[in-house]
Parts: C-alpha cells; structure tokens; sequence
C-alpha cells in the first residue's frame, strides 16, 4: 500500500498559510503587548525601588537632623540658658557656668549630637561672651559673639531664616571643614522679643554618613539640595553641581506616595535622558534626589524582549511542526482513504468499508459514503425485485379484468326485477350498492365534500341497516348547513360507521343508534362526531383502534379507523385526524377533526 503523501496544495495548504499567518499575527501582537507590559512593569519596579531607596536613606537622615532639632529646641526653651541670654553682665561666671553645664549635659547625652554637629554657640544679644561647644581641637581663632553675628550669612539665618547651603567652617585654619549653618532665635519667656541666638554648624556627615552606609549603585547618582544649592554625592562628599535638567515629563502617578517627586529629565550637561526621584527631607526645603540612567530600564527591556522573541519563535516552530503532523494524520491519510473508497465504488464495489468511519467530520463523510454505497446497492436490488413484482400484478389485473358497465347493468336489472316483484328492500339495497361501486370506481379524486360523503354514508347504512333486519337507526345533526361544502377525504367516515356497527353495537345484541354530529369551532376547524350507544371502549382498545390495523369488514377491506387517521394527518397535519371518547358499557364517539377548507366541487 503506497504511503500518502502530504502535498502542499490545496485546502491543506491554505489551512497551514491562513494558520502560519494567524500565529504570526498572534505572536506581533502578543510581542507590542507583552513589549508594553514589561517596559511599563519594569519601569515601575526601577522606579518604586529606587523611590523605596531614597525613602529609606530620608528616613536616616531625618533622625540625624532630628536629633539636632531637638537638641537645639532643648537649649531654647531652658530657664538657665534664657537666664544667660538674658544677663548683660559679661563676668556674670555663675549664670554662665549653670548655662553652659546645661548644654554641655544635653551635647553628651545625645551620643550622635557628636557626629553631626562642628559647633554649637549660646550668645546674648546684650552680651560679648558667649557659650560654646565644638569637637575640632585645631581651631586656631578666637570665637565670640561679634565674629559670630558678623558672619555675612547671619542676618539671613535669623531674620530672612534662608539657607546658605555647605559652607567651610570659617574658625578652622589648619584644614577644611564642611558644615551647613544654622541659627535659632532664643526668646524672652515673657515677653516677644529675641534675647539671644543658638548657633549651629550642622556637619555634612549627617547627610553623607546615611548615604555611605547604603549600597549605592554604580548606574546611579544622588543629590543633595538645599532650596536653590545643589549637590552631588562623590566620594563621600558633598560637592557643588552644575548640573542642570530640562523636564521631560511628570510621572508622580508612578510613586507609592505623594511625598515622592518623580520626573523624567533630559541631563543638559551628558545629553541623556534620565529619572529623578526626590524626596523631601524633615527641614523646609532639604530634598534628597536619586538620578537613574535610562540605560539600566533599556538594558533591562532589551532583555525582557529578546526573552521573548525566543520564546514566540520557539512556540511558532512548534505550533508549525505540530500543525503539520496533525494535518498529515487528520486530514492526509483520511482523504486518501475516501479517494480510494469513491474509486471503489466507482468500480461497483458497493461493500461498507469501517475504516473510513472516523470519530470526526471525515469519518462523518466516509459514514455517509457508505450509508449511500449500501442505499443505492439496497436500491438496485429493489429495482430488481419490484420489477418482478410488477409482472406478477400485470398477469393477475389481466386475469381479474371484469367491465365496470356490465357490473352496473346487473344491478340495474336486479332493481327492476325486484320493483316489479314487489320487494323495496331489495331494490333500495341494490340502488345503494350500485352508487357505492360507481363512486368506488369512479375517477381518481382524492378529496370530496362532506355532502356528498354523507351520501355515501347513507348508500352505506342502507345495506347494513336491511342486513340487521332494521334494528340499527342513524340520524345525522348539522349546526352549520355551510360546512357540507368543505372537503373531506373519500371513505373517511363510513369505517368509522362500520366499526360502530360490527364493534359497538352488533356485540351489544339489541338495537342501536349512531349519531354523526358536524359542528365548528372557534378556531373555525371542522368536527365530525359520531356516536354509537354500543359496548364502548377501554383505554388499551382506543389506542389499538387508532394505531394498530384491526379486523376490517368485507366492503371496506384495507380501510381501517388507523389507516383513516393516518390519511387525515398525512394530508392535513398532525393537528388533524381522529379523537376518541368512551365509556365501558355506555358509548363510544370517535371525532374526525378537519381544515376548514372548500371543495372545489362546491365552489
């Protein structure tokens, strides 16, 4: 058996090209999306982690300057120290020991007062002397309250209370000292006015110590500003920036709260496009500021997507392949076999094939090209046998051939016989008979009016009535005279009239009646009921009587209640038919239901 091969051509083709086609799109798509959701995650993550950063180094800056606040507000606020501001006596040593005890105790207590702190000074404002406390031992001049308050900075401290940024500590001559100068109004307990000053020299290691003690990224830069002075981070120090940025845009959205500042710049001096996240410290105007390069968060997207397009082509390789194995199993091997099973059949083989009935929408094809293989074989063999039957029935309907006129001239001759012997019955019967065999024989129309099928009913009873010696009567009740034109089919109601009499009443063994009732409903449909006050049904006998063909009587042999019903429901509906009500012992009526429709006879 030669093994089928998978030809690029074709519904096969184009289910690999329309396939092929839908997963690159998917996968362009899948990429822009994915593109997007990762830049934007990873954005996110670059700038929460940094944010998270410089809120954690803020949090330990502010508690050096925290620190620092509170001591400063301590000296402030104490009696002894107000005292000494207070006091315009410069030999006062007393007040000015107790005072300088105070801040002394204050200054040891803090351990880390120490360390952020190059100077604190206590002076009066009616005073020369002051109180001072300074850790540096190489200070080669003399501090006093006018050196103090002649700082070209002081009046900015105290009255304008601006910020001068990192200065040099003007009283050390033996090295440099960075420090950030801070002065606070002492005030009379009593009253509103300023009786001295506590000056400060806030160290640079309070800031530089927390940053130091972080990891600090080599990608990154940090900032320190102090209202309008910037300054950069670098070995431990803080040096004056030049740097200067222009706004790109605004991405506070970003930020896990509204203290953060997150823009997106452009570095005027490196010609880059970078992030800064600020975060404000516990002084007015302190921020400190974290620059990210963009090349961490592109180098980090690059990545991502080069994962990606690997893992996209991966999956489109094996899509594909799986693709092409799948249609060379479910499609390939399954048409080849029906390509050989239709050259079968074209060769007259007409035998079912099972291995073409798949459990999918080929195997549903190959059962169809069996079902039909086996039919048009069934059919052959059909032809066959009804051509011998339809020799069979010429031969015999030559042999019964009788003239229908010579059948009605006998009766005729009967009738006349009879009348002039003076026998009614027999004449009467044999009229009735005569009409019943001509409107048997009598044209090929199916459908007559009920008029005229009453007629036939009455030809009907009239032998059987002579035939029971008269003792069966039938009335018949019309509610409308214009529903004798509808249409009803040919001998629909005389089995009914026969049933009642062989099965209703003739089991009965006394006289009967049968009543044929026509009436309409609201719905315009036509009713015909007939009643007979025979033995009546039960439920079992009803639905045998209606479904299943029963004992038929000599005229009507072959025209059974059943096949009645189905002939009503076969041309007018299953809405249409029989019904039937009984009562064991009391009666029984079988209704014929009937379209309200004219008989073109009566038109």
């Amino acid at each position: 058996m030669d093994k089928p091969r998978f030809k690029l051509s074709g519904i096969r083709l184009r289910i690999l090209i329309i396939t092929i086609s839908t997963v690159v799109c998917i996968s362009i798509a899948i990429l822009f999306a994915g593109y997007q959701t990762v830049s934007k995650n990873l954005l996110i993550n670059l700038i929460q982690t940094s944010e998270t950063k410089v809120s954690f180094l803020c949090n330990s800056i502010n508690s050096n300057i925290s620190n620092v606040k509170t001591f400063i507000n301590t000296c402030k606020a104490n009696r002894k120290i107000m005292s000494f501001a207070m006091e315009n006596l410069t030999n006062s040593s007393r007040v000015k020991r107790d005072a300088h005890d105070i801040v002394f105790e204050n200054y040891k207590a803090n351990k880390g007062i120490s360390q952020n702190l190059v100077r604190v000074v206590i002076l009066g404002t009616e005073r020369d002397d002051i109180i001072q406390i300074v850790e540096a031992t190489n200070s080669s001049t003399s501090v006093s309250a006018e050196s103090i308050t002649s700082l070209p900075y002081f009046d900015k401290l105290t009255q304008n209370k601006e910020s001068v940024g990192i200065l040099s500590d003007p009283f050390f001559t033996t090295k440099k000292v960075s420090m950030i100068p801070m002065a606070e109004s002492i005030y009379h307990p009593f009253e509103d006015k300023v009786i001295g000053y506590v000056f400060t020299e806030l160290s640079t290691n309070a800031i530089t110590d927390p940053i130091r003690e972080n990891i600090h990224e080599p990608n990154t830069d940090l900032y320190f500003r102090i209202d309008s002075h910037l300054y950069k981070y670098n070995n431990n120090a803080l040096e004056p920036c030049r740097d200067s940025f222009t706004l790109i845009d605004n991405m506070d959205a970003y930020a896990l709260d509204n203290k953060t500042e997150i823009r997106r710049m452009f570095n005027n001096e490196t010609s880059e496009i970078v992030f800064l996240i600020s975060r404000p410290l516990e002084i007015s105007g302190w921020y400190i500021t974290e620059c990210v390069s963009t090349d961490i968060f592109l180098h980090s997207v690059q990545k991502s997507f080069k994962n990606m397009l690997i893992l996209i082509l991966a999956a489109g390789v094996i899509i594909t392949i799986t693709l092409y194995l799948f249609l060379y199993k479910t499609v390939t091997v399954p048409v080849s076999k029906l390509q050989k099973r239709i050259k079968k059949i074209e060769n007259g083989d007409f035998s079912r094939d099972p291995s073409t009935e798949w459990n999918h929408e080929l195997g549903d094809i190959g059962r169809t090209i069996n079902n039909l293989s086996e039919t048009v074989q069934d059919m052959v063999v059909q032809r066959v046998e009804d051509e011998k039957k339809k020799n069979e029935y010429e031969y015999k309907m030559l042999q019964s051939q009788i003239n229908p006129h010579f059948l009605y001239n006998t009766l005729n001759s009967i009738k006349w016989m009879a009348t002039i012997q003076n026998a009614p019955g027999i004449a009467e019967m044999t009229t009735a008979l005569s009409r019943l065999m001509k409107s048997v024989s009598k044209g090929t129309k199916n459908t007559i009016s009920i008029k005229r099928e009453l007629e036939l009913v009455k030809d009907y009873f009239t032998i059987q009535k002579y035939r029971y010696g008269g003792i069966i009567t039938l009335n018949i009740i019309n509610d409308e005279p214009e529903l004798l034109s509808c249409e009803i089919l040919k001998f629909s109601l005389q089995p009914i009239v026969e049933n009642a009499i062989f099965h209703g009443i003739e089991p009965k063994g006394t006289a009967g009646t049968i009543t044929i009732h026509i009436y309409s409903d609201e719905a315009k449909d036509v009713h015909i009921d007939i009643t007979d006050d025979g033995i009546g049904m039960d439920d079992e006998t009803m639905f045998k009587v209606l479904n299943e063909p029963g004992d038929s009587a000599v005229f009507f042999k072959e025209i059974g209640i059943s096949n009645v019903n189905k002939r009503l429901q076969y041309n007018y509906g299953d809405k249409y038919g029989l019904f039937i009500k009984s009562e064991v012992g009391e009666y029984t009526t079988i209704t014929v239901l009937l379209p309200n429709i004219k008989c073109e006879d009566e038109l």
